[in-house]
């Protein structure tokens, strides 16, 4: 019995007309091999040997329909698929990221400040640890290391510079944050506009709307931080981005962090997309 009615369900759902889809109107197979194709070369996936259905399964959704769907640059993407891959320690998608990157004319020097840039967030140690198999790439490319310096501050003026660029970015409300900031807890707010700022977002190479999205990204990652994130996708808002690369970003996280993740963060950037309308 549960045999026919599973058949009769069949049947008429293919008798139904097809959805409209935005998977429709493209080769993603064809899609996807070019893609990866010009990224990595002809050799094919290492997770391919033993697991071939889900390699292409993978290689499908991330070169093919993804590619199609999000409105970024290529090296938007691709940094904002190193920070998400660093955040969550896969290395070995990490090295093939920064392969991929480079393949794509993404710099050196903006692979390592995308790294840089999230050690405030992540942590220094899943920074050098990434930094690591970055260096490992450079070197077997012929890439000079240590690539050039990009911080522009000083011992003097980086809490200084960093406060600046908080305000700037984010109004009066960082003031009246510190003001309302117990004595015994204020060197943490003085170390996030030092460090966090001061030390970082006023680094060279990468301009103010990338390292919000790669700030985006890293906090979105970790699913933990519902108010930085909201944070941050109002600051990426405010750094130029549209709403569409905002999901852009979202976008580019989801094979790597899951859809209940990626779920989440869409929530929070709709509330934030509701509020700035009005």
């Amino acid at each position: 019995m549960t045999k026919i009615i599973f058949v009769a369900l069949c049947a008429v759902l293919v008798a139904l007309p097809a959805a409209a889809s935005t998977l429709d109107g493209y080769d993603r197979a064809k899609v996807a091999d070019e893609l990866y194709t010009k990224m990595h070369g002809s050799a094919p996936m290492t997770e391919a040997q033993n697991d071939p259905e889900l390699a292409e399964v993978m290689k499908k959704y991330i070169y093919g329909d993804l590619s199609q769907q999000i409105k970024l640059t290529d090296t938007e993407r691709q940094l904002i698929t190193i920070v998400v891959l660093t955040t969550n320690q896969n290395y070995k998608f990490l090295k093939r990221a920064i392969e991929g990157a480079l393949a794509l004319d993404v710099t050196p020097l903006q692979v390592r400040e995308a790294l840089y840039h999230v050690a405030p967030y992540i942590g220094f140690p899943k920074v050098f640890e990434a930094l690591d198999v970055a260096n490992e790439v450079f070197a077997a490319k012929g890439i000079k290391l240590p690539l050039e310096a990009q911080g522009t501050t000083t011992d003097a003026d980086r809490f200084d510079k960093g406060l600046a660029f908080q305000v700037g970015a984010y109004g009066d409300a960082i003031n009246k944050m510190r003001d309302a900031t117990p004595d015994y807890q204020k060197h943490l707010q003085d170390n996030l506009s030092a460090f966090c700022f001061g030390d970082t977002y006023t680094r060279g190479t990468l301009d103010y709307k990338m390292r919000e999205m790669l700030t985006m990204a890293a906090i979105g990652t970790l699913g933990t931080g519902e108010p930085q994130y909201k944070a941050h996708v109002i600051g990426t808002l405010a750094a130029g981005a549209t709403n569409e690369e905002v999901i852009g970003v979202i976008t580019t996280m989801n094979p790597y962090i899951g859809f209940p993740r990626t779920l989440n963060a869409l929530r929070i950037a709709n509330e934030v997309f509701a509020e700035r309308s009005k």
